[in-house]
């Protein structure tokens, strides 16, 4: 009975301590704490490098604390005398950490992409120049595509609609393919027209019956002249118009 009582009274007690130990108070939100309303009003009237230690100050000793890291990321990033990208860099990702869907995390991510040139920058010998090159590149081809879309929206263009003219990508090859052997006369001999008769369709022209018929361009005149009866102009198809194609004359 006498050993009982020790054990009893230890497990009270551990009971005690247990019980007390648990945190009870919430956790405090970041726009609570007074450092937070202070350095916004700080950040109100210039006083940017005061404004900085009030959301350090938040950010060592509250966790979730994303629009104070953000505000450190920013200040880190501008102030001429406290400037430290790589600290700027941490309280960037600890906002994306904490607020990985705020509609301020594509800003946050250009602005570690400005970080990250500032730090390359310092560097002696300038060793990645052709990276900071190439991200030049990249935002100028960014801009030059927002513009492209602009213009498309403002004529009523579909943004998925392709540029017809563009040279469609293909393989360039190494070494140059030789052609087929080139006939000896200049020109290949014309090719008889099979058709005597073209009805007119929407759209067309003598030039382009003449390229359709014939293979180019240059029988204009001799359509016309075929058709003077029916036509009182060369620009005087009408649809429906039945013409007469000459055939080429073969060369004696």
């Amino acid at each position: 009975m006498k050993k009982l009582i020790p054990l009893l009274f230890l497990s009270c007690s551990l009971a005690f301590l247990s019980q007390s130990c648990q945190p009870s108070a919430k956790l405090i939100d970041e726009e609570e704490d007074p450092a937070f309303g202070k350095g916004r009003s700080l950040l109100k009237v210039g006083k940017e490098d005061e404004a900085l230690d009030q959301f350090l100050s938040i950010t060592r000793r509250i966790v979730q604390c994303p629009k104070s890291h953000l505000e450190c990321g920013r200040l880190l990033l501008t102030l001429e005398a406290r400037k430290d990208p790589i600290a700027a860099i941490y309280h960037f990702r600890r906002f994306l950490l904490l607020s990985p869907d705020s509609r301020e995390s594509s800003k946050v991510r250009q602005l570690i992409v400005s970080a990250e040139r500032e730090i390359i920058r310092k560097l002696p010998g300038e060793p990645y120049g052709g990276y900071l090159d190439a991200l030049a590149l990249k935002e100028e081809n960014e801009k030059l595509r927002r513009q492209v879309a602009d213009l498309k929206a403002r004529l009523g263009v579909p943004l998925n609609a392709q540029d017809t003219s563009e040279t469609p990508s293909v393989p360039i090859p190494a070494t140059p393919v030789l052609a087929a052997p080139i006939s000896a006369s200049p020109e290949p001999e014309p090719v008889q027209p099979s058709l005597r008769t073209y009805e007119v369709r929407a759209g067309d022209s003598l030039y382009g019956i003449s390229r359709k018929i014939y293979g180019d361009s240059s029988h204009i005149e001799r359509i016309f002249q075929a058709n003077r009866d029916v036509m009182s102009s060369k620009n005087s198809l009408r649809v429906g118009q039945t013409l007469r194609i000459p055939p080429i004359p073969r060369n004696p």
